[in-house]
């Protein structure tokens, strides 16, 4: 980490930090503009940063042959048992600490409907369900309910039904039906048990992506998604219930052809899912990758419609997967991470969903943010431990933007972009007018940034909160702000190489909660 100077509280309109700074990393620093309109947001997010939980507690069927991941995913187990106080509220602490406010809540039709309308309101799973929402309606969470997969033999396929991969994978047989199910859970959660958090529900993970959801046939092959849609959509408007679809829910961030969205008259949000988020490719000109201008364009077509875009599932496969690959969590894969949410925010993404909060481990690879699995001795730990790198590189992310900021235009400016364009950046202003600024610096250089706030009403204080590599591997990591800046115009400070840096009007103390709704 840069070696940066120490000190009260510095002042006035242009600030230099840091200019015998220590540089690790290879080469001299580079120059960086980063420019940000601060006096006029460009849109307000309608969703905010979070990570999967789930209800799913079953075993799921099946590793892949050849390994590298699992029929099944890893969202199960992991979980508290429902009536275990203690471990829960150990969680939801870890979950606010986060700052987790817009999170995607798993499960399987199996759990609420086992048999055909036949619905079971008290079981474990369901009990871990209500756990979980009742944290979220307690804490203002919004959250994105999804529907996994039915894991139902009474609805599946013909010839799937006896197999646990394909009864698991199986679009329903039934449309109808299968629709009605989905109809009966919305009301029972939003009406009988009353959680008003449920703001968004997407009904089946990666419809039509060969591995996961919507088979047809024992040769994977898809059954049209659209009547899916059509079907809940009616269902619901027939119950008068009023949470919006979201959808399409594909993976791998493909790009969009206007003639395959057939199905926009049934959802009121648009989601996809990212795991490469490597960022490498160019798309013909030296200012955005490819990534980019899918996820621009996906947002200009949502925000065309008055709806949202999301990302609801993401994470990086670009260090490794699979098993117990400790790949996904590993720093260079939260700097990817990291990178994605700054870009996906200027491209137009109004929510994030992290895979996931919690899961074993052990099945596609170690994806939670929060250790709570032993994988060798296939039990839940006695005490719940953050997740070396993960943990704390979307601790940055989330611990200082509530749900529903502000987007300000920001721009980066540098023969450094020219290079590489490893170094990126957003500014949001909350709903009570609280500003952060975050800067991704994944190159190994450092960076002399020179940051110009336009339009400034008034100078404010910011504190510099900052990860740096020096923070890689380790269990406990102290995220204190660094100092205090009062800034009017501008401010100028050396961005370490391969670091998360926040400066934010929020003054969080390590043991305080992250922001998650003012």
């Amino acid at each position: 980490m840069a070696e940066l100077s120490t000190g009260p509280i510095l002042s006035g309109q242009h600030l230099m930090i840091g200019q015998n700074a220590v540089v690790d990393g290879i080469g001299q620093p580079v120059s960086v503009k980063i420019h940000i309109a601060a006096a006029a947001p460009v849109r307000v997010m309608r969703g905010g940063i979070g990570a999967s939980f789930h209800a799913v507690s079953a075993a799921l069927p099946g590793i892949k042959p050849g390994g590298g991941g699992s029929w099944s995913g890893s969202e199960s187990g992991g979980n508290p048992d429902p009536g275990d106080d203690q471990h829960w509220e150990e969680l939801f602490r870890h979950a606010e600490w986060l700052g987790l406010d817009w999170c995607r809540v798993e499960l399987e039709q199996r759990i609420y409907e086992p048999g055909r309308r036949v619905f079971d309101w008290d079981n474990p799973e369901m009990r871990a369900l209500y756990r979980i929402l009742d944290w979220a309606e307690r804490r203002n969470v919004d959250v994105f309910l999804q529907q996994m997969w039915g894991d139902v033999a009474w609805n599946a396929y013909p010839g799937n039904a006896d197999d646990p991969v394909r009864r698991l994978r199986s679009a329903p047989y039934s449309i109808p039906e299968w629709a009605y199910g989905l109809g009966e859970l919305l009301e029972h959660l939003t009406r009988k048990k009353s959680y008003t958090c449920i703001r968004w529900m997407s009904v089946a993970n990666e419809p039509g992506h060969d591995d996961f959801s919507w088979w047809q046939d024992s040769n994977m092959k898809s059954a049209p998604f659209t009547p899916g849609l059509k079907a809940a959509r009616e269902e619901f408007d027939r119950r008068g219930l009023t949470v919006p679809i979201s959808g399409p829910d594909w993976t791998s961030l493909p790009d969009l052809k206007p003639d395959e969205v057939d199905f926009d008259a049934y959802i009121g949000a648009y989601d996809l899912h990212s795991y490469g988020a490597d960022f490498d490719s160019f798309g013909g000109d030296d200012t955005l990758t490819v990534a980019e201008k899918v996820l621009y364009k996906w947002a200009q077509w949502a925000h065309a419609r008055n709806k949202p875009f999301f990302v609801s599932e993401f994470g990086s496969m670009a260090f490794g997967w699979g098993h117990d690959d400790v790949g996904p969590a590993c720093y260079q894969a939260g700097l990817k991470n990291a990178s994605l949410v700054v870009r996906g925010i200027n491209a137009g993404v109004d929510g994030f969903n992290r895979w996931s909060f919690i899961n074993q481990g052990d099945l596609d690879g170690q994806w939670q943010l929060l250790r709570t699995w032993d994988i060798d001795a296939r039990k839940l730990l006695d005490t719940f431990t953050p997740q070396p790198n993960a943990y704390y590189q979307f601790a940055m992310l989330s611990r200082y933007l509530p749900k529903h900021s502000s987007v300000l235009d920001t721009r980066v400016e540098s023969p450094f972009l020219d290079i590489d364009r490893k170094l990126v950046a957003t500014a949001l202003r909350t709903p009570k007018g609280n500003l952060t600024l975050l800067v991704v610096n994944e190159s190994h250089r450092a960076a002399d940034a020179n940051i110009e706030l336009e339009g400034m009403p008034a100078p404010v204080r910011l504190q510099r909160y900052a990860l740096t590599k020096e923070s890689e591997d380790k269990f406990n990591v102290d995220l204190r702000p660094e100092r205090t800046i009062e800034v009017g115009k501008a401010l100028s400070d050396r961005i370490p190489p391969m670091s998360i840096v926040a400066y934010s009007t929020y003054s969080l103390k390590p043991t305080d909660p992250g922001m998650i709704a003012e």
